[in-house]
């Protein structure tokens, strides 16, 4: 495992970053403690489950490996081969990675927790994404430092760098720049309450839609008397599915829109309300923020980050 934590991750102010520099910058941050204690509870609650007879079954651990292998893109066996080889991972090691995967941690009685072996928390943390996510941060936070100053080449100076970050991304949230943010996204931060009538059958949604627009029937009663689930929404339109969001970019309030095919269901959706992005509405102006800061962070890795490794 030591060479594969040996790895050079990224390249920046004339230093080479490897797996054990991440892995110490998610220490001092609390990170890596909190992620031994979830991975000894996902440990607890499948020897439990063990003891239950009640594990996952082989069909289920297959799916979870499989989705995990799209994801990757790792379609081959010798494209899953190279790429647990590169992070020391073992075959056997990683598809009980893809089982613990399954299985929900917060169940795990205190009974059974102890102390996790460090494969199984270095196995959990390349195959959940936590450890590129600790990389991605050191590289924010080593890049917010070189805008300022040079690395002083000194391992105290990795506790120091989460500060900077937060400085630095306190500083970016001005109100002008948030109305800004705001303004460039209104019509995809437009905020819309519906009324969803729902159901498997195509021919009941469009009867249920003549019914509406023909009898001026309620669309509750409809859904009663058709058997169709009714669901009242508030969403933006950038999270709405997209066979939807472009029927709802022009819906006017009191428009019924549909049938229309989401998924396995058909619904018809009645526009109940728009409202223009606001930075009053905290959902949006947390939007914004989040928006800024990962654009800033991001304009100060190109310019003082090389990468080694694909994340």
């Amino acid at each position: 495992m030591s060479s594969a934590r040996d790895a050079p991750v990224f390249s920046a102010g004339g230093r080479c970053f490897t797996w054990v520099e991440v892995i110490e910058a998610a220490r001092a941050r609390g990170d890596w403690a909190a992620l031994e204690r979830q991975v000894q509870a996902l440990v607890a609650r499948e020897h439990e489950l063990a003891a239950a007879g009640a594990l996952p079954d082989a069909a289920e651990v297959r799916a979870a490996a499989n989705e995990f292998r799209y994801l990757h893109h790792l379609i081959s066996a010798d494209e899953l081969e190279d790429w647990l080889l590169g992070r020391d991972i073992g075959l056997q090691e990683w598809m009980a990675e893809m089982r613990r995967s399954l299985l929900e941690s917060e169940a795990a009685s205190a009974a059974h927790l102890v102390q996790p072996q460090e494969r199984e928390v270095w196995v959990h943390a390349v195959c959940s994404g936590e450890l590129a996510a600790y990389a991605r941060r050191l590289a924010e936070e080593v890049a917010v430092h070189l805008a300022e100053q040079p690395l002083a080449q000194v391992p105290e100076e990795l506790e120091t760098l989460g500060r900077q970050r937060e400085r630095f991304c306190a500083a970016q949230l001005t109100e002008s720049a948030l109305a800004a943010e705001i303004a460039n996204n209104t019509v995809g931060w437009t905020r819309l309450d519906i009324r969803s009538l729902i159901h498997q059958d195509e021919v009941v949604v469009r009867e249920a839609a003549l019914c509406v627009r023909q009898d001026g029937r309620e669309l509750a009663d409809v859904a009663a008397d058709a058997g169709a689930r009714l669901e009242d929404t508030s969403l933006l339109l950038d999270d709405a599915e997209p066979a939807l969001r472009t029927r709802l970019m022009a819906a006017q309030s009191g428009e019924l829109l549909g049938p229309l095919a989401t998924g396995e269901d058909h619904r018809l959706v009645l526009a109940l309300r728009r409202v223009p992005p606001s930075r009053d509405d905290p959902a949006l102006r947390r939007r914004a923020e989040q928006a800024i800061i990962e654009r800033a962070l991001a304009g100060e890795i190109s310019r003082q980050v090389n990468w080694h490794e694909y994340l």
